[in-house]
Order: structure tokens, then C-alpha cells, then sequence
């Protein structure tokens, strides 16, 4: 329940900082992303497609394309578990909308990655920690996923969804670092 209110909470703050303010945010952040070593140690980039409220991805896959890099993005299979798959993404017309404004591969039209083929995750969120803990969307698709990642995990953020600490449990698993429109955090 404690994580419901969070949840909440973020959803209506996201809500309320203009598109404007957003993309600007997400254009530091991906200029920012561009820069680090593990930006440009990879070739394959995990990554969503953005719902409304969250901070543009656009500018880091039209980035990754651009530099040869391949980008996947994920499928999620709530009647299996809460599985999350990847998929190689190269066109909007490989997508479809499947619930909740989510956009997901369509799997006849794309290429699945398996986790040791990718390099670098963006983990997408609504609130952060300073030790990499986020509040997500609840069905716990990321977290099962991580266990098994060995690459660089990542969150963008705005400065203001990030908090000096938020709850977490035992099978929530930090991300390595959250790049904001102000600073890079370190989590480990």
C-alpha cells in the first residue's frame, strides 16, 4: 500500500509539469546519456516507447539509430508470469497499442533479443532514489527482468522525481545509475 501512495503521487506531479518543461528536460538528459562511456560502449539499447506523462525517449532512439546502434524494446506478457521480452525496434510501424497508452513490438514484425545481447537498459519509472530504487508501474515486469540482465542499467529523470529515499523490497533491484536534467547519480 505504502508504494500505492507513491505511485499516486508521482503520477499526479508528472501530470502537472508541462510538455515543454519535459522536453527540454529530456533533451539534457539525452545529450548528458550521449556523452558517458557506457553511452558509447553500447551497441544494443534497451529502451520504452514514452507514455504521455513520462519523459520523452525519442531523442535517445533517433540518437542510437543514428550512431548504428540497435535498439530493442519490450513486450510484456501479463498472463505469463509478468514476462518482459525485447524486440528489435527500427520503425514506429512495428508497434501497437495495447493497454494503458503503452506501446509494444508487434511480435510477427519484429526480431526478439534475448538479455545478454544487450548492453545498456533504460529503465523507465516514476520516482527514484539516490541509491537507484524507483517506484514503477507496479507489475513488476523490470524487476523480474534485471535478475537475470548483466548489462548497465539506467534511469532518466526529471530532478524532481528524485527523492533521498523511497521503500523497497527484497526482490526490487537498483539501477546502476539515474541521469537527471541536473546531474549524473551513481547508485552503486
Amino acid at each position: 500500500m505504502y508504494k500505492h501512495s507513491f505511485r499516486t503521487l508521482s503520477k499526479r506531479l508528472l501530470k502537472h509539469i508541462s510538455r515543454e518543461q519535459k522536453k527540454e528536460a529530456a533533451n539534457l538528459i539525452s545529450n548528458t546519456l550521449f556523452k558517458t562511456d557506457y553511452w558509447k560502449q553500447s551497441q544494443t539499447i534497451a529502451i520504452t516507447i514514452p507514455r504521455d506523462i513520462e519523459l520523452t525517449t525519442y531523442p535517445i532512439i533517433k540518437q542510437a539509430w543514428k550512431e548504428n546502434k540497435q535498439v530493442v524494446i519490450p513486450k510484456c506478457y501479463p498472463h505469463e508470469g509478468n514476462l518482459m521480452k525485447f524486440f528489435k525496434f527500427t520503425d514506429e510501424l512495428e508497434l501497437e497499442n495495447v493497454y494503458l497508452d503503452l506501446y509494444e513490438p508487434i511480435e510477427r514484425k519484429s526480431e526478439q533479443v534475448t538479455s545478454n545481447e544487450i548492453d545498456l537498459i533504460v529503465v523507465p519509472g516514476l520516482l527514484f532514489d539516490h541509491n537507484g530504487y524507483r517506484i514503477g508501474y507496479g507489475g513488476g515486469y523490470y524487476d523480474r527482468f534485471l535478475k537475470k540482465f548483466n548489462g548497465t542499467k539506467l534511469s532518466i529523470a526529471m530532478e524532481e522525481q528524485i527523492v533521498r529515499s523511497i521503500p523497497y523490497d527484497d526482490y526490487d533491484i537498483p539501477v546502476d545509475y539515474i541521469i537527471s536534467n541536473k546531474q549524473i547519480y551513481q547508485c552503486f
